[in-house]
């Protein structure tokens, strides 16, 4: 089973199809690990105090239900104790249409599946409060990471290999294949037949296909792409609540007050509002199960602004020496 990306870009790549013809395609095997790594990033947010038997895989699958699904039902079973487990809203609506029950299936214990009341038998830790995941967050950065890791094999391979090559017929585009076949393959140089470039061997006119040398420092731009995966990365932390008071053009010097300020407030709106929930639904919880062992907090807290930055706003000089 695939544990991180629920949906394979085979069958995104074929919705997307059904709008227009689909000229790009992302790799699956990138987008999945893309998929994994973001995943894993993103729970690292948060610290929980969770009930011993919740600890190990089952706090995987505890991650996994909260961030893909967005929620999870809590109750106090009569042989397990207290236990989560995924759970879908129930028919029962209360005067503003919010949900009342939820129903729990567990094909592995049929006296825990029925459906529950909340705040009667069954709360709901919710980490937004739109019943929804946030995978979408992932989806969207993992695509464009992928789209990015394209273009750097690209550029890799066009380093290997910096010429542009045409043929005026079919003979010269079917032995420049075949070069091309070995450069890609490794082949540090090519040897054939001289003749190959010539339609005759007496007028030698009009050669079979042209080679055009271009010098390899212009083709390549993997270091610029390398950059824009760490802008994208920086992007996604701030998307999700990881703080990172990097300056955006990599320079080393500590950034002022307002600037770090403005970075962290950027860095934590998301996170705040999913702890926020989280807090909410813990307290509903504890209302329900008074004695139940659960707490979160982030583990990215926002420190002192001048602790971190060692900056302020007002500092004689225009120099980053004097500032600094």
């Amino acid at each position: 089973m695939n544990t991180y990306a629920p949906y394979d870009f085979n069958d995104i790549n074929i919705a997307q199809a059904h709008g227009q013809p689909n000229q790009v395609y992302l790799d699956s095997a990138i987008f999945k690990y893309w998929c994994r790594s973001l995943y894993q990033r993103m729970t690292s947010i948060f610290e929980w105090t969770v009930p011993e038997s919740w600890q190990g895989k089952n706090k995987d699958f505890f991650n996994w239900l909260l961030f893909a699904q967005g929620y999870v039902g809590i109750i106090n079973s009569e042989d397990y104790g207290y236990i989560f487990q995924p759970c879908q809203p129930g028919a029962d609506r209360n005067i503003f249409y919010q949900v009342n029950s939820f129903i729990i299936t567990n094909p592995y214990d049929s006296k825990i599946s029925r459906e529950y009341k909340k705040g009667v038998d069954i709360e709901i830790l919710e980490l937004t409060p739109d019943y929804m995941g946030v995978f979408d967050i992932i989806h969207h950065f993992a695509s464009r990471l992928s789209f990015l890791y394209t273009a750097v094999n690209t550029s890799l391979l066009v380093c290997r290999n910096p010429r542009i090559l045409a043929s005026r017929s079919k003979t010269g585009a079917q032995a420049l294949k075949i070069a091309m076949d070995k450069i890609v393959s490794g082949d540090p140089f090519i040897i054939f037949d001289q003749q190959i470039m010539w339609p005759d061997a007496k007028t030698k006119e009009d050669a079979l296909f042209d080679i055009n040398p271009t010098p390899a420092k212009e083709n390549y731009i993997t270091s610029m792409l390398l950059e824009d995966e760490k802008t994208i990365l920086k992007e996604f932390d701030s998307s999700v609540g990881i703080m990172n008071l990097d300056s955006s053009d990599g320079k080393k010097e500590r950034l002022v007050t307002s600037e770090a300020e403005a970075q962290m407030t950027n860095s934590t709106a998301a996170a705040y509002a999913w702890y926020d929930c989280l807090k909410d639904s813990i307290d509903n919880i504890k209302r329900l199960f008074p004695d139940i062992d659960l707490d979160v907090k982030l583990r990215y807290q926002t420190q002192d602004v001048n602790e971190t930055t060692g900056g302020d706003d007002d500092v004689p000089g225009s120099g980053d020496t004097e500032r600094n």
